[in-house]
């Protein structure tokens, strides 16, 4: 370790690569020397595995200097580096509990490199690595992983090579390339080279590091091995492991020998067939020795188990390993590890051949049947902890059973789990019951193998008495339990049935085991003794009552015999099943059965009796639940025939309906055996009519004629006498209703009936279309029913139940694409006949009788249908408006299907002859209709489900949308007021106040923009802009139909397509100040309202109503043309709102309405005065646009341009004051762009001294700084904390440079700054510059003539009060120069102009003094002022006097200062502007010269009177003759440039 260390030191002189050198012959000569009674090299001290890996470490030449912001990536020398893992290898074998077990957990690369030699293969990917997925996922990652690397290198050499020798890097030329690797040692395991793995290899077999780490027990690094890869693959290397252990099979883990046995065992199978006489002798020396390896594994397995020393770990680990493989899902490995158990258990097992023969035959039948299963049935128990694997073994076959294919195998594991599995705890009871139960119900294919009748199998029956023995054990033990034992859980009970027997005795078990013992009963006894009859007895006792069962959740009572299982109990050979399957049967039940294969003779003789009890208990409800009679009589016989008895009322039953079908075939077979003419039995075959009686099925004969499916296999029964019959009952039933006597329940009455039933069920299209092609036999019965209907006209149920199935039928076939044939005609003609004549010859009276069916909820379908025939006919609506709008009312609500043809014939009588009184009727009409929808739907909208009208079933707004839509397509024209509401009312629900917009408002508004005519959309904006208007609008609605009035296509029809270059922007709606106004406050309303209607956070409101103010501003912005008076007037307006409401939550949106109105009209400030409030609002700079947004962009890249040219730093210096003259015009809008500020600060910060003073870097700091203290006190506030802190970083770290610089002005003035941050918030300011304090301790210390700053540190060092910025601007101003408790030197300390200084200079520059003693006073000011430009503004009233000096040198300085003093205070510039006009009119030419000379910087820095500048300019060279162009040229450059309002 110390040699490490002095090889990571680099002031001693051993270097790292003769550190690992040295420290790799001392390991490697203590592994060579270390025996069992000696250890040499013992480490326990895992930081030697960092020690050695960063000896490899490539460190680059401390002389080069890399690019700023780059991070050389972590780089190793590759031969020390595979050199260290080679040691570290070797350190780990001989260590494995310290620095082993460290690096198996953390160092990928180290683990892969032990594996290889616990292996002895040396290949990448390892041969450890189980599937190919995870192989080829390796090498794809060490592909991605090299060619990273291989960038990484290149791009760190380019870097190098560009600081030294200027060379071009490339994969040719690189020296790094070969020598250096990527330093991830926790990352993914690397790809060893060639020459590592032959090292690898070598070590291994001079040292044997791989025996000593698969030695190690603690940790066992062979186990996790064996157990990561199990059985997905071979593991050959284990094999050889084992036959190198040279007889120390005890070193080695249990498990590793039983995986050893089993790849064993694989071979020998494999190679059976390989055993032939062309072995070669060494072939069969290795073979022997093989053998002899194996016999002598597998008798150190066997004396695990059997022998004096076995233990209970072993005996459960060497069992647990091949239990677990036999519910593997792979067959071979559960073959491999039922060879395993045989293996171990038997061979050797018993030491004498005749003692094993006598046990064998003392021992049971059991492994006589399985003879292949001794290991399990006989041996296993045998063992001598057989107690202690009991319940692991039990477990194991429980898994197994729902695994295995194998019958005989599964026969095995349950005759075993009847015998020995531990059933002492309940839960393991419940265990074992279910897991069987599951096997029986839902792997029905094995249960059908080991127990099916021709499959004769010998162990069927010891593994069905095994079944009974498990499931009687448990259904007496769960007998026994007390009533209300929790005996599962909550999350169990949910399948668990309460069982309570006629004896009082109770149970709780699942339902499958349940079905389970009934399934058993249902396979019969077995032979031999078992407990069959008690399990019989116990679910189905003899003559009583079955156990009820009730479900342990919910106490309902459960079906404990559903209809499958009781289908198999009919199909069991025991009585008994039998009869209590067939207990309490439906007919349905009854029915199904009987159509099911594999039921016995006796079991079918049983169902066919109780379907003759059935027929004469319920006939009607047995008859209806038959669909194909014929089928089941056909059935019925076929069972006769087998053997069955009874039947007979039910085939009797059947056959009633079919009479003809019995006596055609026995005509026919008389026709065989007598010999008779043909023609006399076709004769009396046709005179058989049958006759239809009361109780005949009519639905089953329509049926029979019209059959809904027609199968080929079977012939379609004679129909044509059926219909004679029924044809001949019409017909008698229609004589007597001529006759007068009218029979209730007649045939014609259930005729139609069941044709009406048949109509509404699932089979009518299919019926019409069997009538269509049967016309020959429906015409004729709908004709009877008709002449019928005739006859009994004044029953009005006849009459509407047959228009209705006429009207039906008539439908189906119009929507269908069958042609027109008769049956279509014939019923064309009854429904124009029954319209006809069942007309109402007064609509009015319709309309009353229709509304008193509505009121009274009685069926309105006949006065429907007459009301329309009426229609129809020609008849005059002389029904009241309010009459038909209750009537169409009703019909809505009940959904009627008569609404549309009855709305339809209302409007188009309407609309020909008009409503009497009310020419505007059907539109006013089904606008009350709407209005009346919505309010009720409003009612019953729920606000948390947010259902939308559009998908609630059953509206009728979409009808009359249409209609309205066809009455009035202009949508307001008609009926104004009300359309009006209609499409702008503010709609509410009653019971929570939410605003609910109706979902056809923007069709209808679409429709009024679209297809209005001008005058008419006038007529409405004017309208909804009303401040006198009644109604309460929705705000929403109506904003959206300006902003579309704004966009109408009609408008820009006929012009030109393509947009000119120099465009302007044309304004459509021409609005005055009160509907602008009107506009302001629906806008406000609609936030107001968006905010009611959601439940959020108020942070959320706020952002919510932010954003809905900003979307409608482009409408705001369009209506306000950019007209700077209407801007003033919602300006005030809303300043006006804003003290109205205090404040509130509105006058913070009416402030936020106005700081957008303010971005996007900036000129607007010079106008009004804002309040204070609204500038420093939040949101200024959040999801807005500002229209000087680009200008202010502009000015300050120029401002941070660094260009060494003239014109470059004239730029600047234009810049510089018009950025000065926006920090105090608009300081909202250049605050906007403070981050942009504080990143071009940023981006220079890594500059030296001589770079930053030589590139004019300083004056861009200077320059920012002056505007941030023009900025003040709104830079100070919250929402600009961010940015201003990072630009008075980026002043600290560059002031790190400036240290032995006390004179430079920036470290005053920024220390002033400072100071005057503090004072406003100290809360915010102080923790700041307490994080940088070294850095103004430094500059302090080199610089002992700053006495703020050190005033500055000395506050820093002093406790803060906390609070907010809030609180520090309210103390502020009561405070003299401290913030706090910091003690701060006053600012005006460092005011260089005493007073007599002051007193001495005024009294020189005053008027009457001497010209030399004036222009050494103004010399004296401007040196002053160049330091300290605040005092110039003492002098102000002197310099505006020198301005118009006639002394040249006067006249110049006096500019020169009053332009220092705006540049300074570009507030003051307006205070100038009398003089500089004066001097531009002045008489005396150098004057004018002068005033033109400094004009362009003037009108620069007073923007807001530059016109009357400009302007006067002009004037003097037009009238004074002076060539002033030039000048003005060059202000109007700026101008254009820099503009800032």
């Amino acid at each position: 370790m110390r040699i490490l260390v002095i090889g990571l030191s680099r002031d001693l002189p051993l270097g790292p690569a003769d550190a690992m050198e040295l420290a790799d012959h001392l390991v490697k000569r203590a592994a060579g020397v270390q025996s069992d009674d000696l250890e040499v090299l013992r480490v326990e001290r895992i930081q030697l595995i960092d020690a050695v890996l960063n000896l490899c470490t490539y460190h680059h030449p401390e002389n080069i200097q890399l690019p700023a912001g780059y991070q050389p990536p972590n780089l190793a020398i590759s031969t020390l580096y595979w050199k260290a893992w080679l040691l570290l290898l070797v350190v780990a074998a001989f260590n494995p509990q310290k620095i082993g077990l460290a690096a198996w957990d953390g160092y990928p690369t180290l683990k892969m490199l032990m594996e290889m030699v616990m292996t002895n293969n040396y290949s990448y990917p390892p041969c450890t690595v189980a599937d190919e997925e995870t192989k080829t996922e390796m090498i794809n990652r060490e592909l991605q992983i090299s060619q990273k690397e291989r960038q990484e290198i290149l791009a760190f050499e380019s870097h190098l090579a560009a600081a030294s020798t200027k060379q071009t890097i490339t994969e040719t030329n690189s020296l790094l390339l070969s020598q250096l690797t990527s330093l991830d040692p926790k990352g993914p395991p690397r790809r060893p080279p060639p020459l590592v793995l032959d090292q690898v290899k070598s070590l291994n077999q001079s040292l044997r590091l791989g025996h000593l780490l698969c030695r190690s027990r603690n940790p066992d690094f062979l186990l996790n091995i064996i157990q990561r890869q199990a059985s997905s693959q071979s593991m050959p290397w284990l094999a050889d492991l084992v036959q190198s252990s040279e007889g120390s099979l005890d070193v080695l883990p249990v498990q590793c020998l039983c995986e050893f046995l089993l790849h064993d065992a694989a071979d020998d199978t494999s190679s059976i067939d390989d055993e032939e006489e062309g072995e070669s002798k060494e072939q069969r020396v290795k073979k022997r020795q093989r053998q002899q390896k194996q016999r002598q594994l597998l008798g150190r397995l066997q004396d695990l188990l059997l022998g004096p020393k076995a233990d209970e770990q072993t005996t459960c680990e060497v069992l647990d390993y091949f239990l677990r493989r036999l519910s593997s899902s792979q067959v071979a490995s559960r073959v491999l590890a039922m060879k395993g158990l045989s293996l171990v258990l038997t061979e050797g097992g018993l030491r004498d051949g005749e003692e094993r023969d006598q046990l064998m035959e003392e021992d049971s039948g059991d492994a006589e049947l399985l003879p292949g299963y001794q290991w399990l049935l006989q041996d296993l128990p045998k063992l001598p902890l057989f107690d202690s694997v009991r319940g692991l073994t039990a477990s194991a076959l429980q898994q197994a059973i729902h695994m295995e294919t194998d019958p005989q195998t599964i026969s095995a594991y349950l005759i075993y789990l009847s015998q020995h599995a531990p059933v002492e705890e309940q839960s393991l009871h419940n265990d074992l019951a279910l897991d069987v139960a599951r096997l029986i119900v839902e792997r029905s294919t094995i249960m059908n193998c080991l127990f099916a009748k021709h499959s004769c199998r010998p162990e069927s029956d010891a593994v069905l008495s095994a079944l009974i023995t498990i499931f009687s054990a448990y259904i007496r033990r769960m007998r026994k339990t007390k009533e209300g034992e929790d005996l599962y859980s909550w999350s169990e009970s949910q399948d668990q049935v309460f069982l309570r027997w006629t004896t009082g005795e109770t149970a709780t078990m699942h339902i499958l085991v349940v079905h389970a013992m009934v399934i058993l009963l249902t396979l019969g006894p077995p032979k031999g003794e078992s407990e069959f009859y008690i399990l019989l007895d116990i679910w189905f006792p003899d003559k009583k009552p079955l156990p009820t069962a009730f479900l342990v959740d919910t106490s309902e009572e459960a079906l404990l015999l559903p209809d499958w299982l009781k289908l198999r109990m009919i199909r069991s050979e025991v009585s008994r099943l039998v009869d209590a399957a067939l207990q309490d049967l439906e007919p349905q039940q009854l029915l199904l059965f009987v159509q099911s294969f594999g039921i016995p003779v006796s079991s079918m003789s049983k169902l066919l009796q109780y379907l003759d009890q059935a027929v004469s208990h319920d006939p009607q409800t047995l008859e209806q639940n038959i669909m194909d009679k014929n089928y089941m009589a056909h059935l019925v016989e076929v069972q006769h025939e087998r053997g069955a008895t009874g039947g007979h009322t039910f085939h009797s039953l059947l056959s009633t309906s079919l009479p003809q079908r019995r006596d055609s075939s026995e005509v026919s077979r008389a026709k065989v055996t007598v010999e008779t003419p043909h023609g006399s039995v076709k004769m009396r075959a046709v005179s058989q009519v049958p006759v239809i009686g009361p109780e005949d099925d009519l639905t089953g004969i329509l049926l029979q004629l019209f059959p809904l499916k027609v199968d080929p296999r079977w012939p379609p029964p004679p129909v044509r006498p059926l219909s004679l019959a029924l044809q001949q009952t019409l017909a008698q039933e229609v004589l007597r209703a001529r006759q007068g006597h009218i029979q209730q329940g007649g045939a014609a009455g259930r005729l139609l009936q069941a044709l009406a039933a048949l109509l509404n069920s699932a089979h009518a299209g299919a019926l019409v279309m069997a009538m269509h092609h049967s016309h020959t036999i429906s015409c004729p019965l709908l004709r009877q029913l008709h002449l019928y209907q005739r006859l009994v006209s004044q029953d009005v149920g006849f009459s509407s139940l047959f228009f209705n199935a006429v009207m039906q039928m008539l439908t189906w076939l119009e929507n269908s694409a069958v042609e027109t044939g008769p049956l279509h005609s014939l019923l064309k003609s009854l429904a124009a006949q029954y319209s006809h004549k069942h007309r109402i010859t007064d609509v009015r009276t319709g309309f009353l009788h229709l509304a008193e069916a509505l009121a009274y909820r009685r069926d309105s379908e006949v006065a429907a249908r007459g009301i329309i025939a009426s229609l129809r006919a020609g008849e005059k609506c002389n029904a009241e408006p309010e009459l038909i709008r209750k009537v169409l009312q009703g019909l809505m609500e009940v959904k009627s299907p008569y609404l549309e043809e009855l709305l339809s014939l209302l409007m188009t009588i309407g609309t020909e002859n008009g409503t009497p009184g009310n020419a505007a009727g059907p539109v006013a009409m089904v606008i009350s209709l709407l209005l009346q929808e919505t309010e009720e739907r409003g009612v019953k909208i729920e606000v948390d489900s947010k259902i939308t009208e559009s998908k609630k079933p059953g509206s009728c707004s979409g009808l009359l949308v249409d209609w309205l839509e066809l009455l009035d397509p202009e949508v307001t024209s008609v009926c104004s007021d009300l359309q009006q509401k209609l499409l702008f009312a503010q709609n509410k629900a009653k019971s929570s106040g939410v605003s609910v917009a109706p979902s056809y408002r923007p069709y209808l508004l679409a429709l009024l923009t679209h297809q209005s005519n001008w005058s008419t959309l006038h007529q409405c904006i004017s309208s909804l802009l009303n401040k006198h208007r009644e109604q309460r609008l929705d705000p929403t609605s109506a904003l959206d139909f300006l902003w579309a009035c704004s966009h109408i296509p009609r408008i820009w029809q006929g012009r030109d397509q393509k947009t000119p270059q120099k465009r302007t922007e044309q304004f459509v709606l021409k609005l005055c100040s009160e509907e602008l106004i009107s506009l302001v406050d629906l806008i406000l309303s609609e936030s107001e309202l968006s905010c009611r209607d959601s439940a959020t956070s108020k942070s959320a409101l706020d952002q919510v109503s932010c954003s809905l103010l900003q979307s409608r501003l482009p409408l705001l912005h369009s209506c306000l043309h950019s007209d700077l008076d209407n801007v003033k007037k919602v300006s005030e307006y809303l300043i006006s709102c804003v003290k109205k409401w205090g404040d509130s939550i509105m006058s913070k949106r009416c402030q936020t309405l106005l700081l957008q109105i303010y971005l996007h009209f900036p000129e607007v400030i010079q106008h009004i005065r804002l309040p204070e409030a609204t500038l420093s609002a939040e949101g200024a700079a959040d999801g807005s646009t500002c229209k000087l947004d680009v200008l202010v962009h502009r000015l300050i890249t120029l401002l941070a341009d660094t260009g060494d040219s003239k014109s470059a730093e004239n730029r600047v210096s234009d810049a510089n004051l018009a950025c000065r003259k926006l920090a105090v015009s608009h300081p909202v809008l250049l605050l906007r762009h403070l981050p942009m500020i504080a990143a071009l600060l940023h981006g220079r910060i890594h500059l030296n001294l001589h770079e930053i003073r030589q590139q004019t870097h300083l004056t861009f700091f200077s320059d920012v700084l002056a505007v941030l203290e023009l900025l003040q006190p709104l830079v100070f506030h919250s929402d600009h904390q961010r940015a201003l802190q990072d630009c008075l970083l980026s002043f600290i770290k560059v002031l790190q440079n400036f240290r032995r610089s006390s004179r430079m002005p920036i470290i005053n003035k920024f220390v002033q700054f400072i100071q005057k941050y503090i004072t406003y918030d100290a809360a915010s300011a102080v923790p700041f510059l307490q994080k940088h304090s070294d850095v103004l301790q430094g500059l302090s210390t080199e610089n002992p003539d700053l006495v703020q700053l050190k005033s500055l540190l000395a506050g820093l060092t002093l406790p803060v009060k906390s609070g907010s910025s809030e609180s520090a601007a309210e103390d502020r101003d009561a405070e003299d120069s401290s913030s706090g408790s910091l003690p701060l030197v006053n600012i005006s300390a460092s005011v260089l102009l005493t007073a007599a200084d002051m007193t001495k200079c005024l009294k020189k520059i005053s008027k009457g003094e001497a010209i030399e003693d004036v222009f050494e006073g103004l010399t004296e000011v401007d040196e002053k002022s160049k330091r300290n430009p605040e005092i110039i503004q003492y002098f102000v009233n002197d310099l505006q006097r020198l301005m118009s000096s006639p002394e040249e040198v006067c006249r110049n300085m006096a500019f020169s200062l009053a332009l220092r003093c705006i540049q300074n205070i570009p507030s003051m510039a307006a205070e100038f502007l009398p003089t500089f006009m004066y001097c531009l009119g002045s008489g005396n030419f150098d004057v004018v010269q002068t005033a033109l000379r400094n004009l362009p910087e003037y009108v620069l820095l007073c923007q807001e009177h530059a016109d009357i500048l400009l302007h006067k300019a002009f004037l003097v060279g037009i009238y004074g003759q002076i060539d002033t162009s030039s000048m003005i040229a060059e202000s109007m450059k700026v101008l254009r440039m820099e503009a800032t309002t």
